[in-house]
């Protein structure tokens, strides 16, 4: 199941499209840009995401985000399309090791 998922999300981010995706526990599904998997700092499989809308915290806004692989339950790969961020850093110290990236 995880490799299926991390191969869709794979496919969205090589097609620059973004994802809808529902998480374990999570009343609603979350809409965001893919732009890889990698393991953090804190060893674990984290996506690495632009959120662009849907469920999130009380008080959360849009942004980036570090989503735990394990707690996908599905992805939707959508017809928008993202623009390539100018400020991600796939080289920022809270990513240990890429499995992929934008």
């Amino acid at each position: 199941m995880i490799e299926e998922i991390v191969q869709q999300l794979w496919q969205a981010s090589e097609a620059q499209k973004t994802c809808r995706i529902i998480l374990k526990n999570e009343p609603f599904p979350r809409v965001i840009a893919p732009f890889g998997v990698c393991k953090s700092s804190k060893n674990e499989i984290v996506l690495v995401c632009k959120q662009l809308a849907g469920f999130t915290k009380a008080g959360g806004k849009a942004g980036y985000r570090n989503l735990a692989l394990k707690k996908i339950n599905e992805v939707e790969i959508l017809s928008q399309k993202f623009e390539h961020p100018t400020d991600f850093n796939p080289l920022d110290s809270q990513y240990k090791e890429w499995v992929y990236h934008i």
